[in-house]
């Protein structure tokens, strides 16, 4: 192990958190893309000490980790433990317990009716991305608005949208990388691996057009989807929507998000001329 001065916890990234440019890109985006939800945080917790240290609710009864997801999307603030979900497929997951024979060879998924035999359903399960094959056990999961994670650092950053908005936070994500995300798809635990552990082990954005379960479990719209990418891409995946803007936007659509910029106030000196992008 490396020579460390002082040792960071998990809440100090290498590089500040300025929650006042978060802010102000989140409500750009929401102006922009005209979201239908609140953009979304997710925090992995690693200890009952910091779980304990979030001033935060707990949910009041026992949820999946997808209607908690929900919820979020919705403007609730949550932090919840083991205790709180009910689906074993989002505690496996998230690796708030570990998983099991039944779950790992094939069985339980084989048991939904989804998949022609049994090693299909063990092919599926072995490709699903899960926390508890890496890390043990985790102790709890902080979710909400992005805008209120005002002194908690988010390991992911979530939007269940429509199809365009989709369309548009891969044209921002790919506007500076220039390379196509590689998606992990397979409409099986869309929020809980699809949307939030893919990116939080690969680094890199997914999407996802969500699973059954989440479908019924959540109520989604028919036409909604999700994207999430790591908390450490999304002011430049926003910054890429504003500049592709022109390119994408129609010369009316321009002028409404003009229009409506101008009723947010925006703090960040960096995003003062973003008009000149329109």
């Amino acid at each position: 192990m490396p020579y460390i001065y002082k040792k960071k916890n998990v809440d100090s990234p290498g590089i500040p958190y300025d929650f006042n440019l978060i802010k102000d890109y989140n409500d750009i985006a929401e102006v922009i893309l005209e979201l239908k939800r609140k953009i979304i945080g997710v925090k992995i917790v690693y200890d009952k000490e910091s779980y304990d240290s979030y001033k935060i609710d707990e949910p009041e009864r026992k949820q999946s980790y997808c209607q908690i997801i929900r919820d979020a999307g919705n403007g609730s603030i949550k932090k919840s433990k083991l205790e709180h979900h009910m689906c074993d497929g989002g505690t496996t997951a998230l690796a708030l317990e570990p998983s099991n024979a039944h779950i790992e060879n094939g069985t339980e998924y084989f048991s939904y009716n989804l998949y022609a035999t049994a090693p299909s359903a063990k092919r599926m399960r072995k490709s699903i991305k899960s926390l508890h094959d890496d890390m043990g056990t985790t102790y709890g999961v902080v979710t909400g608005p992005l805008t209120e994670f005002k002194d908690i650092v988010p390991d992911v950053v979530m939007i269940i949208d429509r199809p365009y908005v989709i369309m548009r936070l891969t044209q921002g994500y790919v506007y500076h990388k220039g390379i196509k995300p590689e998606i992990d798809y397979g409409a099986m635990q869309a929020i809980c691996s699809e949307l939030t552990v893919t990116p939080y082990l690969t680094g890199s954005m997914n999407i996802s057009a969500l699973c059954p379960s989440t479908r019924m479990l959540s109520s989604w719209e028919e036409d909604d989807m999700g994207l999430s990418l790591p908390y450490e891409e999304f002011t430049n995946t926003i910054y890429g929507v504003i500049a592709t803007s022109k390119a994408t936007d129609s010369v009316p659509k321009r002028r409404k998000i003009i229009e409506n910029l101008k009723k947010i106030n925006i703090e960040s000196s960096e995003l003062k001329y973003l008009e000149s992008y329109l």
